[in-house]
Parts: C-alpha cells; structure tokens; sequence
C-alpha cells in the first residue's frame, strides 16, 4: 500500500484544505491520521489513488511524500501486535510508524511502515 504524507506548519484548516484538494480531484480518502508536533502538522493518507492524490495535492501547493507501508492483518486479540513488533525488532527492522486502518469480523487491519521494507515483508508474509 502507498501512503501519502504531508508535513506542513499546523494552522486552522489545513485537514479542511487538505481533504477538500481530495475530493475536488475526486480522490477518495480510504485512511488518515493527523498529527501536530511543536508547530508542524503531520497528515498521513491513504487514499483509493495514490498517483492521482499526490498529484491533486501538488496542484494544491501541498508537498506530500509517498511511501510504501505494509497493510497486515491481526487476529483482534492481546498480544497480537506485539508479537510482530517483538518480531521484526529481534531482526533489526525499526517501525516507523503504526496505525490501524479498521477492524472487522474479529480481524484489525494496521498499516505499518518500516525502515528495512523487504526484510519486513518476507518476516510478516503470513500476515500480509
């Protein structure tokens, strides 16, 4: 999955302007999280076009960043995000950022993003 990213000074309605770009460009929003740190604002998207949104993003004056994240499903349970994190730490994988993207019929979706991408895609092959 490829996810966008936007770091920008935090200001009033910079998600109004951000999604707003989105849906004028007929861009549909799957995820997002928002995030403010000091005075930056950091938007991550998901969305049903990455191409296309960075695009309309660009055309909009933001600057998004787009990267590969993995998308793994868990059993919705205790542990059971631990249990990959414990195992892509004893293989020297760092995540970089987490977050869940829904949960259904006993089973989370979390997006994950990595710094060794491949490496952590063969360790959680059955999780992909």
């Amino acid at each position: 999955m490829e996810e966008l990213v936007i770091v920008s000074k935090d200001r009033v309605g910079l998600l109004a302007d951000v999604s707003e770009a989105l849906a004028k460009g007929k861009v549909n929003i799957n995820s997002v999280t928002a995030d403010v740190v000091g005075q930056n604002a950091v938007v991550r998207l998901v969305v049903g076009d990455a191409e296309k949104g960075k695009s309309v993003l660009e055309k909009s004056g933001f600057r998004p960043v787009s990267g590969d994240t993995l998308v793994v499903t868990l059993e919705d349970r205790p542990g059971e995000l631990s249990k990959i994190a414990r195992m892509l730490s004893e293989n020297g994988v760092n995540v970089t950022n987490v977050y869940m993207l829904g949960k259904e019929a006993g089973k989370g979706l979390i997006a994950i993003k990595v710094d060794k991408m491949e490496k952590a895609r063969k360790l959680l092959s059955g999780y992909l």
